[in-house]
């Protein structure tokens, strides 16, 4: 219609407006409509213009800003423009502020069993619970070889610190049962094992690998213990706090690895293993 209005103004002495929309063979009210609102029109794209330059200035002077701040910003100076239209010129103009950004730490590889370091494995892992008075998680740490729950600690939220001194128990328990060495510990990749704190520890007293579920060897072991304790003994007490689960680390302690049998030893319990493991080193 553009294009029609600029020919009729260079014949429009010569020929009227229904005369010269019938040579084009189109409704003469559409090219006249066109004309009327072309004031209107012009006066739109003056303000437009007038509203692409306030945009760009604020969004220039705060290259953080989204698209409801920089128009709450023009509300202030009394500047007339919509939110929906604010919106639409910061991306006309690419003036959208890049999403922020979190430093990620790189990804640590799953190692397999081929390339685990030596040493005695230790595994530990948290498992969750939700009680009266909120969530709670508990650390058990196991060693592979006697499948002994070496140590266990219950917390309100996952720590760095809590599974670190949960591992440090584990260790120091076999350490004084004569069993020392280097420990290999198998975890996951949860926040709480990848930190540097517990990457620290791990290094002082052995090396760290991350495992997954499914791999022969790994962490599915400790997935069976985690298993173990909520269905054959959590689940069967009454259990309302975190009070009341602490409580009960001990006693399972006691009952998984002096009374309950293992398939995987023969139906023996871990501790007439680890009896039998540390019997050999004394003799």
């Amino acid at each position: 219609m553009d294009m029609l209005a600029r020919l009729y103004r260079c014949y429009r002495a010569r020929i009227s407006l229904k005369g010269f929309m019938r040579l084009v063979g189109q409704p003469y009210w559409r090219l006249r409509d066109y004309l009327c609102a072309e004031a209107a029109r012009s006066q739109r794209g003056e303000v437009g213009s007038r509203a692409a330059t306030a945009v760009a200035e604020v969004a220039g002077a705060e290259p953080t800003y989204g698209y409801r701040r920089v128009y709450q910003a023009l509300r202030q100076q009394h500047f007339p423009v919509g939110r929906e239209r604010v919106r639409r010129l910061m991306g006309e103009l690419g003036l959208q502020p890049p999403p922020p950004m979190k430093n990620q730490r790189p990804a640590h590889p799953v190692v397999a069993e081929v390339d685990w370091p030596q040493g005695r494995r230790l595994q530990i892992d948290a498992t969750r619970f939700r009680l009266d008075d909120g969530v709670a998680w508990v650390y058990l740490v196991e060693d592979v070889k006697t499948r002994q729950c070496v140590a266990a600690s219950a917390a309100a939220t996952l720590s760095q610190e809590r599974a670190a001194d949960t591992l440090l128990a584990g260790h120091q328990r076999l350490t004084d049962l004569g069993l020392t060495g280097s420990r290999l510990i198998q975890s996951d990749a949860g926040s709480d094992f990848t930190s540097g704190h517990f990457q620290q520890v791990c290094r002082s007293i052995g090396q760290w690998v991350r495992c997954r579920v499914a791999q022969v060897g790994g962490m599915g072991i400790l997935e069976r213990l985690n298993r173990t304790f909520k269905h054959e003994f959590v689940f069967r007490q009454e259990v309302n706090t975190l009070t009341d689960l602490a409580a009960l680390l001990s006693p399972f302690q006691r009952w998984y690895n002096e009374q309950r049998l293992h398939s995987r030893l023969g139906y023996r319990t871990p501790a007439a293993i680890l009896a039998q493991e540390v019997a050999a080193i004394l003799s």
